[in-house]
């Protein structure tokens, strides 16, 4: 990452973050200064990773255990921690030094703004719905295909923790310029989440690895971490900056189509609420309701929300309470406001109304005028 980056940038979360020229050591001896001045939870986070490569390696049978196996997960056996573990066990080195470098690197970069028990917290919560979803995965493609052997396949390995981890970067430096051998790459942080995804789809197309399924689930789970659990300073759950729109994980052509798409499974999911609070208002005042923004409803997904969404189930009473005040102050600001346009014009054309009304005593109304008119007429036909 270039560390030219600009603090001022709006949207941007950078506070609290280091300086992304020195998370990454140049050399050995900061390396190993790196690794000794890391913070608890990083060396645990990394022991615990390389300790089951180790005993992977040393103990035969490891991999049935520690390792997603639909087949091990329910039915006889039931370890169930394998939805946990699963991410954390490696059976290549290489993958296993990989998820301990970005424990220590992202570490740096996180426990400062974050604190140690968040990040753990995080991995944690990424780890098992990652396994949770390759579990899930494994029971519909056995489903589709109703072969056997899929509920045997053993999946393991980091790479949705290290996806997982890549969504923070977009989150807190999201118009970094990346470099490559020192030359700029034309891509930034916020690119770099589907970069990893577009990696493991080439590792699985190449049978290096089922890593396509891994980096799209921890980068997703990742996301939705960020965008609508995490709490932040303000005491408010979620992220609710366009950086982190879910839109914004596509290429520009098919942010449309996605926004689309997203749009319904927010309003399907989580905007039931004020959806119905909308449906129930009088039927007067529904050309006002019409007239507000989409990002009332849906704006969560697309960046452009006008207000805070609806809470996620789950969500305290208070933070539910606060989110609910700002969204009917809201509504009803834009509310009073299409009602007093209305109102100005009615008075505008009882104005121009008033002007037809007889100036003097004994003057014909516009109704006799136009009586003596038909009267006119039908005699000129009778004539």
């Amino acid at each position: 990452l270039d560390a030219r980056r600009r603090t001022g940038a709006k949207g941007d979360r950078m506070h609290n973050a280091p300086d992304a020229s020195s998370l990454i050591p140049s050399n050995a001896p900061e390396a190993i200064a790196l690794i000794i001045s890391s913070p608890v939870a990083v060396k645990v986070l990394s022991g615990l990773t390389l300790l089951l490569y180790v005993l992977g390696q040393v103990v035969p049978g490891t991999e049935s255990v520690l390792a997603m196996k639909a087949t091990n997960t329910y039915g006889s056996h039931s370890y169930v921690w394998n939805v946990f573990t699963a991410s954390f066990f490696n059976t290549s080195l290489i993958m296993a030094i990989l998820v301990v470098f970005t424990f220590i690197v992202m570490g740096r970069f996180l426990i400062p703004p974050w604190t140690s028990t968040e990040m753990v917290r995080y991995v944690s919560f990424s780890s098992f719905t990652t396994g949770l979803g390759l579990f899930v995965a494994q029971i519909i493609w056995y489903m589709s295909t109703f072969s056997w052997k899929q509920l045997e396949q053993p999946i393991s390995g980091g790479a949705g923790l290290i996806a997982a981890l890549a969504v923070t970067v977009k989150q807190r430096l999201p118009n970094e310029q990346i470099q490559v051998f020192g030359q700029p790459s034309g891509l930034t942080a916020k690119d770099v989440p589907a970069c990893i995804v577009a990696i493991g789809g080439v590792c699985s197309l190449l049978d290096i690895g089922p890593l396509f399924l891994q980096t799209l689930l921890g980068t997703y789970f990742g996301w939705l971490y960020l965008r609508f659990l995490q709490r932040g300073a303000d005491g408010m759950r979620g992220d609710l900056n366009d950086q982190m729109a879910f839109i914004t994980f596509f290429p520009p052509a098919l942010q449309p189509l996605m926004q689309v798409v997203s749009s319904f499974a927010y309003k399907a999911v989580c905007g039931n609420t004020m959806q119905t609070m909308l449906d129930d208002l009088p039927a007067a005042q529904h050309a006002a309701t019409a007239a507000l923004p989409s990002g009332v409803l849906r704006g969560v997904f697309t960046g452009d929300a006008a207000v805070p969404a609806p809470p996620l189930p789950g969500s305290n009473a208070a933070d539910a309470e606060r989110r609910r005040i700002r969204a009917l102050k809201t509504l009803e600001e834009r509310l009073r406001s299409i009602t007093q346009e209305s109102n100005d014009g009615g008075k505008g054309e009882a104005g121009g109304g008033a002007g037809d009304s007889p100036s003097w005593p004994g003057s014909p109304t516009p109704a006799e005028r136009r009586q003596d008119g038909e009267e006119a007429t039908l005699g000129d036909q009778q004539v």
